[in-house]
């Protein structure tokens, strides 16, 4: 009631999460279709962290490790060349949305043309970034020319309904060759070359990709319930389904992501999934690798460095420690960006590793 000043401060609102959650959260509420609804503060900030934000960080991504501007122009025309099985899917997952966003604005349903956003967003930063950050890092131009590509169909995508989102990051990712803002563009159709990626041999890709994510969200759940980290290498894993099994790129991504050492497809197990918890002694050296490198990155992010910085690090340990180093000591210096490894007595942090105990110092 407007009299009765019964409801939220909108202005409270816009200067906390932004117009353009409030416009998203009411464009996909039920008042859209004149239904009455109890506004939600946790649903706004809902959209300004799963939405926006993680929109954002994408973008910011992307900036550290754009497609070189003389490379842009080959880049944007080969995008959908990229025969890399994540790629494809994104650009699959890009049909989708534009496809669903689309119909929903030609019928005049707001609720409706704006849901699909949070999921398209979701498996562009959870699953087609995480998967293929490496990749963009290593300057993999299709990666990084297929991730622009997306990046700037959703802006316009997202342009009706995030106007300043999109503007922003419209204005971050073009070049001379693109409109003056993304108002200006046209509204995104799918190219053809996409569309015959999902009318030929590779037309299961969607569905087989949302099938490796099932394996990986039970292989997770099974480790969880032993107790077993992800940082933990263990040997195996058995899957039931057989859809995915003549994929190397598939079983790849279901093996990187359940750390797991081998995917051997078994259709007489019960369950969907089944791992084998059993960890020898040097899936348990790796182990205790893997989580002295997580806390020497988080070393690195304490002291604000920056992911090129090249460092030195000295290391106080027992023999045991010492020759878990030297039998890593090359991937470790890769991975973390180690110039020299020095075994001395420090006044560094102290890291514990199962019953290993590290003194470790880093020095610019």
């Amino acid at each position: 009631s407007k009299s009765k000043k019964n409801y939220p401060d909108p202005w409270i609102f816009i200067d906390k999460y932004g117009v353009d959650a409030l416009r998203i959260y009411l464009m996909t509420s039920p008042l859209m279709k004149g239904e009455d609804t109890n506004f939600s503060e946790k649903s706004v900030q809902e959209i300004s962290s799963k939405i926006i934000g993680r929109l954002g960080n994408v973008v910011s991504f992307y900036e550290l490790y754009p497609v070189p501007e003389q490379a842009r122009d080959g880049a944007s025309r080969d995008v959908l060349k990229s025969q890399n099985v994540l790629d494809q899917w994104i650009l699959g997952r890009l049909n989708q949305l534009i496809t669903e966003t689309t119909s929903g604005m030609e019928a005049y349903d707001m609720n409706e043309a704006s849901r699909p956003l949070e999921n398209f967003i979701e498996d562009l930063s959870l699953w087609y970034l995480r998967r293929s950050r490496e990749r963009i890092k290593d300057g993999d131009i299709n990666a990084r020319a297929t991730l622009c590509f997306v990046l700037q169909t959703v802006a316009k995508v997202i342009a009706p309904f995030a106007p300043f989102i999109a503007e922003d990051i419209w204005l971050r990712l073009k070049d001379e060759t693109d409109p003056e803002s993304v108002h200006l563009a046209a509204w995104p159709e799918a190219p053809k070359s996409l569309l015959d990626i999902f009318s030929n041999r590779k037309s299961k890709i969607l569905e087989n990709m949302e099938q490796v994510r099932t394996i990986v969200s039970l292989g997770l759940e099974a480790r969880q319930k032993a107790s077993i980290k992800v940082r933990q290498p263990l040997s195996s894993i058995k899957v039931k389904v057989q859809s995915i099994k003549s994929s190397g790129e598939y079983i790849d991504l279901v093996r990187d992501e359940l750390n797991v050492r081998e995917v051997v497809f078994d259709s007489s197990i019960e369950q969907d999934v089944l791992l084998n918890i059993n960890i020898s002694e040097e899936l348990k050296q790796e182990g205790d690798y893997r989580e002295l490198v997580r806390a020497l990155q988080d070393m690195r992010k304490e002291m604000g460095l920056t992911p090129s910085d090249i460092v030195s690090v000295s290391v106080e340990t027992s023999d045991a420690g010492k020759s878990l180093i030297q039998k890593f000591e090359s991937d470790m210096k890769k991975t973390v960006l180690i110039s020299n490894v020095d075994f001395a007595q420090n006044d560094g942090t102290e890291i514990k590793i199962n019953e290993l105990v590290f003194k470790i110092k880093i020095n610019k």
